[in-house]
This record gives structure tokens, C-alpha cells and sequence, in this order.
């Protein structure tokens, strides 16, 4: 019985209607400005005066750009004579330059990322993919390009310091 009771009155004081309060965000005001930081003002500087009042030129007194163009001459003469090598992909060497030109294009479509070249040493036409520092990654291209040309090999080459 006791239960059934505590049932009803929860039941009844569910349905009754709740009292909305009235308050609205015009009638809230605070002042927050002691939390605010402080900002020190700063005198508004007038830009015309302050490019007019530069002053006098003054010329520098430890300039050392005439020395640095001395040292870097000397340091690409001593560079003339060294060399890196480098790797790229040779897919197609021959004496035709129509055939050379269709292998760039096939190359073009099976790696667009790539940057097929065309070179032209008397008498015959190559067709040359990429220049990589790094063995290993000339290699991931040449497995990717040798199931399309399965004459493609990869080539070292000795190239200048610049």
C-alpha cells in the first residue's frame, strides 16, 4: 500500500507544471575589469616624422662582404675538381627519336609524378627517369618501370659540385 502511494504521489507531482524563470541576459551585469590584464599605453608614434628623423647615413664600420666573395671564389675553384655521384633510370637508348619520344610519353602514363627527359649524345636518343642521391630509391623506381620496360637499367653518374 505504502508503495503504491509513493507511486501515485511521484505520478502526480511529475504532471504538475514547472514555474520558468523570468530572468533574462539583459538584467545580468558584472564588472570583470580587476581580472583584466593591464596594458601599459604606448605613445602613437607619427610614421611621416619617424621616416623624415632617421638622421644622418651612417656607413657601417665592420663590413666583411668584399672578404666573404674572396673565400667563396676560393672555395669554388677548390670545388671545380670534386665530384658526387648520382643515379638515373635509362628506359630507352636508340637512334630513333619518334620511338624515343613514344617511350616518354608510356612513361609519363605509367609514373606521372615522374620526369621523363629526353637526351640526345651523337648519335643515338635516351630517354632518362629521375636523378637520385641514394641507390635505394632509384632502385623502387627501376622495379616499378621495369614491369613496362624490362630493358631499363640503372645508370651512375659523376656530376660537378655547382
Amino acid at each position: 500500500m505504502n508503495r503504491l502511494l509513493i507511486l501515485l504521489l511521484l505520478v502526480v507531482y511529475s504532471c504538475t507544471p514547472k514555474l520558468a524563470t523570468n530572468k533574462t541576459t539583459e538584467d545580468y551585469s558584472e564588472d570583470v575589469s580587476d581580472f583584466r590584464p593591464k596594458i601599459e599605453t604606448m605613445e602613437r608614434v607619427d610614421e611621416e616624422k619617424a621616416i623624415n628623423d632617421k638622421g644622418a647615413y651612417v656607413p657601417p664600420t665592420h663590413d666583411i662582404n668584399n672578404e666573404m666573395a674572396s673565400i667563396m671564389d676560393s672555395v669554388v675553384v677548390h670545388n671545380l675538381d670534386k665530384m658526387y655521384l648520382t643515379y638515373t633510370i635509362q628506359v630507352y637508348i636508340g637512334r630513333s627519336r619518334e620511338e624515343a619520344n613514344q617511350i616518354r610519353e608510356k612513361v609519363y602514363r605509367v609514373l606521372p609524378e615522374e620526369k621523363p627527359i629526353l637526351v640526345y649524345k651523337q648519335p643515338s636518343y635516351k630517354v632518362n627517369v629521375g636523378k637520385y642521391n641514394e641507390r635505394i630509391d632509384a632502385y623502387q623506381t627501376l622495379t616499378a618501370l621495369r614491369a613496362f620496360f624490362p630493358g631499363a637499367m640503372l645508370v651512375p653518374e659523376r656530376n660537378h659540385i655547382e
